[in-house]
């Protein structure tokens, strides 16, 4: 009787654990760019995003401050539509700007919507980082963003 009811305590509290297991994994930051990438050289003027030709989405930084930073931290975009076409979130390419290039897309894909990125905890090594963000409307026309980081060395 006894061993029964420590067995139910047992599965239950196993139970409870594998439901919580993804919350509390999904709560672990990221790491965004690592120190190998930053060690990269910084991509020269030559690659700097060309003037769009056409009306694509917009793209507004939401977090995190430009300066600062120290630790884990939120990295949000958000996309703001023309003529209230939306997002194709397919089409999002996130590039860290290093020689060569690194493509960040995947690292953020579980936080991309056709709204825009919100990824709660994201880390980068210290430094100044340059992030370019494309994304393309459902009409085709695209649009261009930057975001740079500046990190400090932890005191």
């Amino acid at each position: 009787m006894i061993i029964m009811q420590l067995l139910r305590i047992v599965l239950l509290v196993s139970a409870v654990g594998a439901v919580c297991l993804p919350s509390a994994q999904a709560a672990e930051p990221i790491r965004l760019i690592t120190v190998e990438e930053a060690r990269l050289p910084a991509a020269g003027a030559a690659s700097s995003p060309e003037r769009n030709l056409t009306r694509g989405p917009g793209i507004d930084r939401l977090a995190p401050p430009a300066i600062g930073l120290d630790g884990p931290f939120r990295f949000a975009v958000k996309f703001k539509p023309r003529n209230s076409v939306p997002v194709d979130p397919a089409s999002v390419r996130v590039t860290y700007r290093r020689q060569p290039a690194v493509d960040l897309t995947p690292r953020v894909k579980a936080f991309l919507t056709a709204d825009g990125i919100d990824a709660p905890a994201v880390i980068v090594p210290p430094g100044r980082h340059i992030i370019e963000i494309e994304a393309t409307d459902k009409e085709g026309r695209l649009g261009r963003g930057q975001v740079t980081l500046t990190v400090e060395a932890p005191k």
